[in-house]
């Protein structure tokens, strides 16, 4: 259940790393923002695909789970679009500079509102997702309870290092 929506999930997770190792290898500001921005849009597949998969994989039943989706994807739409339109109003990029850092230098820049609120949409739908996953943990019939045991982890393990970058934390 839910191979198609994991699959999307996977492409974007290849996508963003990706996209975050051709941004290291970028030696000047314009390549790191392009890449950046790169990854931000692979990182609308996880948002979009996470919890189709989860609601699939779960059996979680909605009255109008068509009406849902197309309703899930307004604020990742709306941020492509602001992401992409950037250069007219700087709510993404405010002031990207480059670090000093060696080898690699790293494309910095202060988070805006759009960023923040975006982020918390992002959490938001993750954390419901993973809530999910852990709500089917305790189910009777648990015949597959290490299975997705393992799934949930796997999936909180990539969320957690997105929030210590969202905190300015390097590892």
């Amino acid at each position: 259940k839910g191979v198609t929506a994991f699959t999307w999930y996977v492409a974007g997770q290849t996508l963003w790393i990706l996209g975050f190792i051709i941004e290291l290898l970028s030696p000047d500001l314009f390549g790191k923002m392009f890449w950046d921005g790169f990854q931000w849009l692979a990182g609308l597949f996880l948002v979009v695909a996470f919890p189709v998969f989860t609601v699939q994989y779960t059996e979680y039943k909605f009255k109008n789970p068509r009406r849902l989706f197309i309703l899930s994807l307004i604020v990742p739409a709306i941020f492509a679009i602001l992401l992409m339109t950037n250069g007219y109003h700087h709510l993404i990029y405010p002031n990207p500079h480059l670090s000093a850092d060696r080898p690699f230098p790293e494309l910095l820049y202060d988070f805006t509102w759009v960023v923040y609120g975006y982020a918390l949409y992002s959490y938001g739908t993750l954390f419901w997702g993973v809530g999910l996953l852990i709500q089917r943990l305790f189910r009777p019939h648990g015949l597959y309870r290490t299975q997705l045991a393992i799934i949930t982890l796997g999936f909180i393990i990539p969320i957690f290092g997105t929030i210590l970058s969202l905190f300015d934390i390097h590892i």
